[in-house]
């Protein structure tokens, strides 16, 4: 009897307990036992170069996890992810045995395409979860200037990084109620927070000269046997970065693995002495005061300065020349006597002037300030140094930048890569307007030096950046590399940097090259590259004009939204682009495939909820000699944005911005080659 109003009393104070006493605790148990928190991941978003062509964008993915308690066949489950996705079904039984959690992630955002086996599980411990993958439609194109993100949706390197707490956007989350059968089910009267979509934005780079760029700059390192190159291009009159690449590049699909070097903006990040590419700036000092003229004669000393405790030297021995000539034949000895000239204090002013030794605080990370001793620090030899690019560092970009001040008429302008952001509806939330930095010269002192560059190209070292119907002003540029504290005679930096048209320059450009190995001089290796960027560009854009040619939202109709550009994209992207921004569809020709043409045309406006009617090609088609798709007639940036969603190699013959003709013919490596004419 006693022992049965023991037991008695134990229930009934369990049951004060349980009701009473820790009634909170148990019911926060139970909560977690029926209810779970899933976290619903925001669309990171779009990036757009500069003519509203997608650059990145997402892709629908799955993620897979399970729960361990209540998975019910567990050997299954684990056999049809590695039939699926090739993982190993002894390490994720092992995996999820041992977890102590009741979320287990098996994959993150994985391809639903791949589904087989999974789909017919039914497993009540099965998740899945929808998220968003970030996807690079031009692969290695400008992959170190956009940069890559991790499982997370994180930016991790270039614009996903630097810009990652726009393009991020919320993570958003919904309660779940978990039903008798242990499945998850929505409950409206739990909380959901919707999660909030990241901001797009409009780069600066043109996608289609970036393309250019990357291909005669891999081209230009693998002739000359350099370990790597770099090229920077922008409009002198606005400071847009239009391109900007180094050559080793990456995927980033897949950047696991990769050497830092490979990830970098070397533009930016890097720096070297720059040599007589810098010459541009003592004889912009020079000229504009009035301590030289053009046509003054200087000695050359038969290409031997011999100074105290040090010689000069030039490639090519010279006597007495003009200034002009000194330019021209690019001497070391006559533009250290000019630099020479000017003190101290106002030499150094114009270099400071011209950018160098500070940061230009491009909207990018990592960038680096260069160096450039000051005054108090010289010693006999610095301004003669100075004068011919040695004794200094800076970035590439800095050095494209000074001559694009030249090509703007002595005006220094910003420098950036991001020119807007909007959000989902269109909205701008920001606009990045052309900032002018300082006047550093005069435009009389800069039409002088346009002239002069002139005269390096067609007259001097320069002759092989000349195109044919162009005026290209530029400078080359060869600097020994200091290796072990002592300038190497066998590692050299290559460069070539100028500006054209030169009557109204819209591209200053750079190319650098990082040990050459064919030949150490710039005229001869990173000349070359400069004259092919340039001749396929102004074949593409024949006025060689850079016009944004977004308009600005403040100017039209609120209701009025802007046409993606979506030529060229796989029908599937196409469509989830365009639906995410509010438009309708239609279909002409295939459903799958790459998209060949669009009604309304791109960079059009046109009112929210208008039907886009797309013009869909087969994949396989745009691949096959015998089925191509005709391009004749097609505005050539169109062509290549077709052919390179194909996968195609492409070669272009011709100046002009429309196809007249295409042909095929084989690779070395067996694969086949589309030959577009243009004029």
């Amino acid at each position: 009897m006693i022992t049965v109003n023991i037991g008695i009393a134990i229930i009934i104070w369990r049951l004060i307990d349980i009701q009473v006493i820790s009634n909170d605790e148990y019911k926060a148990k139970a909560k977690r036992q029926h209810e779970s928190k899933v976290t619903l991941t925001p669309e990171r978003g779009i990036i757009y170069d500069r003519n509203g062509k997608v650059i990145a964008s997402n892709f629908e993915s799955v993620s897979i996890a399970v729960d361990p308690r209540h998975i019910q066949d567990l050997s299954a489950f684990a056999k049809a992810i590695e039939h699926d996705y090739g993982y190993s079904a002894s390490e994720i039984i092992s995996k999820v045995k041992s977890s102590k959690k009741s979320f287990v992630w098996i994959t993150r955002r994985a391809d639903p395409t791949k589904f087989n086996k999974l789909v017919g599980l039914s497993d009540k411990g099965l998740i899945l979860i929808r998220e968003p993958r970030r996807i690079y439609h031009y692969d290695n194109i400008a992959s170190q200037l956009i940069g890559f993100t991790d499982v997370d949706n994180n930016g991790l390197s270039g614009i996903e990084l630097k810009w990652d707490s726009l393009l991020k956007g919320r993570d958003g989350y919904m309660i779940m109620n978990r039903d008798g059968a242990g499945r998850l089910r929505p409950a409206a009267d739990l909380p959901l927070i919707p999660a909030s979509d990241g901001y797009s934005m409009n780069l600066t780079i043109d996608i289609d000269l970036q393309r250019i760029v990357e291909h005669e700059l891999k081209t230009g390192v693998e002739n000359a046997g350099a370990e790597s190159g770099t090229v920077v291009a922008l409009h002198p009159k606005t400071g847009e970065i239009i391109a900007i690449a180094s050559y080793p590049s990456y995927d980033p699909h897949k950047p696991g693995g990769m050497s830092s070097a490979f990830l970098r903006m070397r533009a930016i990040t890097d720096t070297y002495e720059p040599g007589s590419t810098f010459k541009l700036i003592t004889a912009a000092a020079a000229l504009e005061e009035n301590i030289i003229k053009e046509t003054d004669t200087l000695d050359g000393h038969q290409g031997t300065l011999t100074m105290r405790s040090y010689v000069i030297r030039d490639v090519k021995p010279l006597g007495k020349i003009s200034f002009r000539q000194a330019m021209e034949y690019s001497s070391n000895i006559i533009m250290s006597t000019v630099a020479n000239m000017m003190s101290d204090n106002n030499f150094y002013k114009y270099l400071r002037d011209f950018g160098f030794g500070i940061k230009t605080d491009v909207d990018f990370p990592g960038e680096v300030t260069g160096k450039l001793p000051k005054p108090k620090n010289f010693t006999s030899s610095t301004k003669r140094y100075l004068g011919f690019g040695y004794e200094l560092s800076v970035t590439p970009l800095q050095m494209a930048n000074a001559y694009g001040a030249v090509a703007n008429g002595g005006t220094l302008m910003k420098p950036y890569l991001v020119s807007s952001v909007f959000d989902s509806e269109g909205r701008e939330i920001y606009r990045q307007n052309p900032v002018v930095v300082r006047r550093v010269i005069s435009e009389e002192t800069a039409a002088r030096l346009t002239d002069i560059l002139k005269g390096v190209v067609s007259r001097g070292t320069g002759k092989a950046a000349r195109v044919d119907g162009l005026d290209i002003c530029g400078k080359t540029g060869t600097s020994q590399q200091i290796v072990d504290g002592r300038y190497s005679k066998e590692n050299y930096t290559a460069t070539f940097a100028g500006y054209f048209p030169a009557n109204d320059p819209q591209v200053a450009l750079i190319v650098m090259l990082d040990k050459p190995r064919s030949s150490i001089y710039g005229g001869a290796t990173a000349a070359p590259i400069f004259r092919g960027i340039a001749s396929k560009w102004t074949g593409a854009n024949p006025n060689t004009a850079i016009a944004n040619k977004f308009v600005d939202s403040t100017k039209t109709n609120k209701d009025s939204v802007l046409v993606p550009n979506i030529v060229g994209l796989q029908s599937e992207l196409a469509e989830n682009l365009l639906k995410n921004r509010g438009f309708g569809l239609t279909y002409s020709g295939n459903s799958h495939g790459i998209v060949l043409a669009q009604n309304p045309k791109a960079h059009s406006r046109t009112i929210n909820g208008k039907i886009i009617d797309i013009t869909i090609v087969a994949t396989d088609t745009v691949q096959s000699p015998e089925t191509i798709v005709v391009l004749k007639g097609m505005p050539l940036r169109s062509a290549l944005a077709i052919l390179n969603a194909g996968g195609v190699k492409t070669k272009i013959v011709g100046n002009g911005n429309i196809v007249s003709d295409q042909k095929w013919s084989r690779h070395s490596d067996g694969s086949s080659v589309c030959i577009i004419y243009s004029k």
